[in-house]
């Protein structure tokens, strides 16, 4: 069975799916591009059979997917991708506009969650096609890596999360869909071992992947290399699924989420 495999269009899935495109590693598969909230839609819909997808993806429908171990889009500490920009500090944003990406949905949690809890306010908030009129807005991805810089405040929501918590941070995971995994799962494994083959192969080989990570994105070279080698993470160990079970422990508590969801983790 070839399988439908989605990839989110940033550059923070190039350190994955990079040596499947460009290097040593084939996987029985066809890639399809897409923001974290087309993915989430299209694994949901059926129109994928794998993908990366945002960790609530499957923290609300736990029943629907299985994930795949040791996969995962990660930061322990600041992010750079993931931001809420703001022209006054966040303590000050209690009963302001704040606008949500429609392009994330672990983000628009988060951001919800550490606004609350870490800067004890309640903004008013809107979607991001009202961005204009709002005092902050978050954004991901290579646009926030774009523009970043340009606002006056800048919460990364990462190293917020790691100051709130000292955890990692887990924004997205690879799950597949239950019904595939019961009746595919040889070419699920195959692959899962597909990916991680790339994962490792673009660790130990990172120049020419970092290259054209670049040249799409357009940030200095540096800045690039710092980003996929040092900020993000894309393991799914221990630490990790400690930071993601206390997440949605916070969010069942206030809450967002009837009970901590169970997750379920593939047989390899």
């Amino acid at each position: 069975m070839r399988l439908k495999l989605g990839r989110v269009r940033y550059i923070n899935c190039e350190p994955v799916y990079h040596a499947l495109e460009h290097g040593p590693v084939s996987a029985d598969c066809d890639i399809t591009d897409g923001t974290p909230a087309d993915l989430n839609a299209r694994l949901r819909a059926g129109g994928l059979d794998v993908s990366v997808v945002s960790a609530m993806e499957p923290a609300l429908r736990p029943e629907a997917y299985w994930l795949l171990p040791d996969l995962a889009i990660a930061c322990d500490g600041p992010v750079e991708s993931v931001l809420l920009v703001s022209r006054r500090p966040p303590e000050a944003l209690d009963g302001q506009l704040v606008a949500l990406s429609r392009h994330s949905l672990t983000s628009v949690y988060l951001v919800q969650l550490l606004l609350e809890k870490a800067y004890r306010v309640h903004p008013q908030y809107v979607q991001d096609d009202r961005a204009a009129e709002a005092e902050a807005r978050l954004v991901i991805g290579d646009e926030a890596l774009r523009l970043g810089p340009q606002f006056p405040q800048s919460v990364d929501l990462g190293a917020a999360w790691y100051t709130l918590t000292g955890l990692p941070f887990v924004f997205a995971v690879w799950a597949v869909r239950e019904e595939v995994w019961a009746s595919a799962a040889p070419a699920v494994r195959a692959v899962h071992g597909a990916l991680l083959a790339a994962k490792a192969h673009t660790r130990a080989h990172p120049d020419t992947m970092l290259a054209l990570a670049q040249a799409r994105v357009g940030l200095p070279a540096d800045a690039c290399r710092r980003y996929l080698r040092e900020r993000l993470c894309f393991d799914l160990g221990p630490r990790h699924l400690e930071g993601l079970r206390t997440f949605l422990a916070m969010l069942t508590e206030a809450g967002v989420l009837a009970h901590a969801p169970r997750l379920r983790f593939i047989e390899t």
